[in-house]
């Protein structure tokens, strides 16, 4: 599927109606030349050094289109997660992430060392904007949304082509899980936000985000809309729980026929 065929208005306004999302899917790209914010004079660069999370939130509840390099961004893994800088020896080493998040200054290490990241050397700036408004091709799509709506997602990801699907969280940082994985491994990446980006990315404590790497964005939406005429839908209506459900898996797996055979 090539992404520029794909009418990123349209798109964005069916996975709304399929899933009810409440906030804008975010489109990420990566650019190599730092003069192509200048420009695009609708992407706003921020006012003071902000985290990764901050930005994708400001894109998609504000429904604004923001970009930077790494001179923007707050702490050199947040740059770092997009190929832009190399990390420092404080964090490679365990120390920072041993300070809080981990009892062993190794473990740390480890931790640093396994995070999915975008290589280094590419790319010198970034743009998010929400995909409702064709703003650019993206690299991926990220996606925020509850359980139940991400359950719906995984059984899109998986109607036509089945997998087991498997997921990833190094814990604090779940930016590397979903976005530098999607983008490395070209594979749909859901993870559970982390607390820094609770804490200033404001993802709601039953929020869940996921990255889709644009070849899959045409299939997910087709098999959304499959499901939902076979009535699988969100919201997923509640059959009532001291009713035998027989009837309803009846109708759908006709049970009733194959005991007859």
């Amino acid at each position: 599927m090539n992404p520029q065929e794909i009418k990123w208005s349209a798109w964005t306004r069916s996975m709304e109606h399929y899933l009810r999302l409440k906030t804008f899917p975010v489109g990420l790209k990566l650019i190599e030349d730092p003069a192509d914010l200048s420009a695009n004079p609708w992407i706003r660069r921020p006012q003071e050094k902000l985290s990764l999370c901050q930005l994708i939130t400001i894109v998609r509840t504000f429904d604004w289109s923001v970009g930077g390099t790494a001179d923007d961004l707050v702490t050199p893994g947040c740059a770092s997660v997009l190929g832009l800088a190399e990390l420092p020896e404080f964090v490679t080493d365990g120390t920072m992430r041993s300070t809080v998040w981990l009892e062993k200054k190794e473990d740390a290490a480890h931790c640093e060392a396994i995070m999915q990241r975008i290589p280094v050397g590419k790319y010198n700036a970034f743009m998010l904007a929400p995909t409702a408004y064709d703003p650019f091709i993206p690299d991926i799509v990220i996606i925020y949304g509850n359980p139940a709506q991400m359950s719906l997602m995984v059984n899109a990801i998986q109607y036509d082509r089945f997998e087991r699907l498997v997921f990833y969280s190094v814990g604090e940082g779940s930016c590397s899980d979903v976005i530098g994985r999607c983008f490395v491994d070209q594979v749909p990446a859901l993870s559970i936000p982390c607390y820094g980006e609770r804490r200033f990315g404001h993802a709601a404590d039953d929020e869940l985000a996921i990255g889709l790497p644009v070849s899959d964005c045409r299939r997910i939406l087709t098999n959304l809309e499959t499901l939902y005429k076979k009535g699988i839908r969100y919201p997923i209506s509640h059959y009532g729980a001291q009713v035998s459900p027989f009837a309803a898996l009846d109708a759908v797996y006709g049970f009733s026929k194959s005991a007859d055979k």
